[in-house]
């Protein structure tokens, strides 16, 4: 599980994701400006302490015992919930690019991606901010398009690299959620 997600290669895939994130406009410039927020308070205990913050689980094990939080109840400040929301805004991310991939428009896809993985944890204030920004989303392929690491580089290439991304994050999510289950450390409290 979180014993086998070193901190370091993580971060620097959260920052990588950040910049894909940020290609996708103005649509998903708020997700990129919360997950850069969340970034930073994980990199600030990571750098405080990076023998004791190796991996996730090891990170979260060493903050837990500074005693910081109340039980699930994350302190904002912390890298635990810098790590919650991180995880759950790549979720939203991935099931995005998850249903783009499979021919779904993107408004349709952010919505759904966004009712399932980060309306449950948003107030009513961020759960009408946030979608009011998918309607900026264009349309399928000028999306894909977006993405695009050459002028006139072919969708279904662009797709395929999307397919390997989301195949990738996937489990990582996976054993991500579990390790905060078994430290105790969801917090499902709205924002």
């Amino acid at each position: 599980h979180g014993h086998n997600i070193d901190t370091a290669r993580l971060l620097e895939a959260c920052r990588a994701q950040n910049e894909l994130l940020k290609i996708g406009g103005t649509a998903l410039c708020l997700a990129a400006k919360d997950l850069q927020c969340n970034i930073l308070k994980v990199e600030t205990l990571f750098k405080k302490s990076p023998k004791e913050c190796q991996n996730l689980t090891s990170l979260l094990e060493y903050e837990k015992s500074l005693g910081i939080h109340d039980g699930n109840i994350l302190d904002d400040s912390s890298a635990a919930v810098g790590l919650l929301w991180i995880r759950r805004s790549l979720a939203f991310q991935i099931q995005l690019f998850e249903s783009v991939v499979w021919e779904e428009e993107p408004k349709d896809a952010a919505y759904e991606a966004y009712e399932k993985q980060l309306s449950p944890y948003h107030g009513w204030m961020l759960r009408t901010v946030f979608p009011a920004s998918f309607g900026q989303l264009p349309n399928r392929e000028e999306f894909l398009s977006l993405f695009s690491e050459e002028d006139d580089e072919d969708i279904s290439i662009i797709v395929k690299k999307m397919r390997a991304l989301v195949a990738t994050f996937n489990p990582l999510l996976q054993s991500w959620t579990e390790a905060f289950h078994e430290l105790g450390l969801e917090d499902t409290r709205r924002v």
